[in-house]
Order: C-alpha cells, then structure tokens, then sequence
C-alpha cells in the first residue's frame, strides 16, 4: 500500500498537476493539503474514476484537506472532533483504511514565534495530540501524515543556524512535533535516512535548484506500522511539473501478512 502526502498549494492552480501525477503514478492513499476549496470544488468525478473514495473539508481561498483511498474509507470524520471555534478549521480528515486509522492534517502555519497565531499553532497541536493518542490508546494502527509546518530537527532545515529559533523550528513547536511521537508514533521519513529529506523549498530565488529546503511534510506510523515500511521516497520531479511547492512525500507499506522483519 503506498500512503502520500502531498501539499498542493491550491487546487484551482495546480490541481491539473496533481491529476496527472496522480494517473501515473495511482497511489493507494493520498493525503492533500492546502486545497483551498470547498469540497465541492474538488473533482470528485475524476477521482471515481482514478478509483478513489474522497473525504474533504475545506473553505474557498484558504485551507482544506483531502483523504482519497482505493481501498474504501470507514468512519470518516471531518474536522478535530469536539472542537470549537477557532480550533473548528477544516483542517483534518481522519478515516479507517484496512484496519489503519489514517489522520490526514494540514497544521497552523504559525506566522511569527510569540504571536497569537503562534500561540493557536501550539493549541491547536494540543487538540491533534489528544485525537491521535485516543486511537493509540485502543492499540488502532495508526498513521499521521500531512504539512505538520514543523522542521523537527536542525537536519531538517538547509541552514539551522539561521532560522533554528523562528517559526516553524522554535523550541515549542519542535515540543509539540515531539510530543507526538512521545504518543507511540515513529518518523517514517527520518528513520529511512534519505540522502535529502526535503519535501518544500521557497518559490523565492533558486531555492529550488540549490537544495535549500526544510521537510515540513511528515508520515508517522505507531510502532507496529511502522515494521510494515518497505521504501520511502520524496518526489522532487513532481514539486516541479506540477507548479506546487511542496513535493509529495511516498511511503510504501507490505501488507499485514507479508511485512518485514526489521524497521527501516
């Protein structure tokens, strides 16, 4: 089964990309951030026809999140269960997929350490937690994938010295990243040890072409799941053909019966 996690910058711009990308390379199930449509302006019928089952929640201009599965999606909900303004963004989409709960997110930006906004980036990881540690509590497999708009460690930033205390790299956010795993989850992406683990680089300059990029996009797997983790990949070819900014983030799992005998 291979899982994706790709955030797209807006549908309206690059959704005709994402198809493409999509058609070649019929992943099993796909998580997409930064829709910024409603549901309805999502191409569901397209998706049918790719084979996809589609949960989304979204606004027009801003946010959204997108579940689509060839492999059925259970007790689908939408939004953080339970929350209230302004923890009701749609934000995430969470589902049960052969017997995996799967929570898609696109997390607050931040904008500035020691703002508001920050202070709700911090909140808001609050609320995520405790939806995620309820599944893992009841021993569910379980994956977290999604724009976490967290750069976890030092590796995960093109140069550490300059932003390692600005957002999306502060000492409280990286708590919060922490926190998750401290629930029971494992990093898929760190723990494959790619050669580049980056997965979003600025449109600003060549960013782009001289590697200068942060991994803000992350899978993470309970324990058990985690020994399913055949290969991970980050495809940089698909961050350029389909105009986005993010490139999509790969993991493949065995099947239950056939998973491996040590983690990546």
């Amino acid at each position: 089964m291979r899982v994706v996690t790709w955030n797209v910058n807006s549908w309206r711009a690059h959704g005709a990309g994402v198809v493409a990308w999509l058609e070649a390379q019929r992943p099993d199930v796909v998580a997409l951030q930064e829709t910024m449509c409603a549901p309805i302006g999502l191409p569901h019928r397209v998706f049918r026809d790719l084979g996809y089952e589609v949960a989304a929640v979204g606004e027009p201009g801003r946010l959204g999140v997108a579940l689509l599965s060839a492999r059925g999606l259970h007790d689908v909900s939408l939004g953080v269960p339970g929350a209230v303004a302004p923890f009701d963004e749609p934000r995430v989409v969470s589902a049960t997929i052969e017997g995996v709960r799967v929570h898609a997110a696109y997390a607050p930006n931040g904008r500035r350490v020691a703002t508001p906004a920050h202070a709700f980036k911090l909140a808001w990881f609050q609320w995520f937690a405790a939806v995620v540690g309820a599944d893992l509590d009841e021993q569910m497999p379980t994956i977290v994938l999604g724009d976490l708009n967290i750069a976890p460690t030092d590796t995960d930033i093109w140069d550490a010295s300059r932003y390692r205390r600005r957002n999306l790299t502060s000492p409280a956010e990286r708590a919060a990243f922490a926190s998750l795993l401290q629930l029971g989850l494992v990093d898929v992406v760190r723990a494959a040890d790619l050669a580049s683990c980056f997965s979003w680089w600025n449109r600003r300059g060549d960013f782009f072409e001289t590697d200068r990029g942060w991994r803000l996009d992350h899978v993470l797997t309970d324990v058990a799941t985690s020994h399913r983790v055949a290969a991970v990949s980050i495809d940089r070819d698909a961050r350029r053909t389909a105009g986005t900014d993010h490139a999509p983030v790969i993991v493949t799992l065995t099947d239950e019966h056939d998973r491996p005998t040590s983690n990546l």
